[in-house]
């Protein structure tokens, strides 16, 4: 529910951007075709002629890890998320706009904070991000398990 008021605020915020949104939208691309991208937003920045995505993210923050993952950018997650729309769509750049909360004797407080990542930050993770779908997708075509992946300890 806090997309769309977000979504809003940030074009309040941003005189420079377009800020456009379509209820179940859906990017393809044909470089990509098994793979889909929704946006929370598009933007169009006025000055520079280039099309970019917004994505708007909320989380209530507990603890000294749940800042830990915000702090100098996105946690990784999201990062793997805007790598994808990227690939996708093609778009020059993505706006992060996250709404942290949390309570502080018993007391609520609000922090937005926005994260911008440019494509060309990203291109080595977009190659790799984009051949492991399609290793995956191929597995899943062929009917075989994607191989476990086990973390480095």
């Amino acid at each position: 529910k806090a997309e769309a008021p977000l979504r809003e605020l940030f074009g309040l915020d941003h005189d420079e951007m377009a800020v456009h949104y379509y209820e179940n939208n859906l990017f393809t691309n044909d470089d990509y075709p098994w793979a889909h991208c929704s946006a929370d937003g598009w933007l169009f920045d006025n000055t520079t002629g280039e099309f970019g995505l917004l994505e708007i993210k909320t989380a209530e923050m507990i603890g000294q890890s749940s800042w830990i993952k915000w702090e100098g950018g996105i946690p990784v997650q999201y990062l793997c998320q805007i790598t994808h729309g990227l690939a996708v769509t093609d778009a020059a750049f993505v706006i992060v706009k996250a709404q942290l909360k949390y309570w502080k004797e018993e007391r609520l407080f609000i922090t937005t904070r926005e994260y911008r990542y440019e494509r060309e930050q990203l291109e080595d993770d977009i190659k790799y991000l984009m051949t492991a779908e399609e290793q995956f997708w191929e597995g899943v075509q062929s009917h075989k398990r994607p191989p476990l992946i086990l973390p480095q300890i």
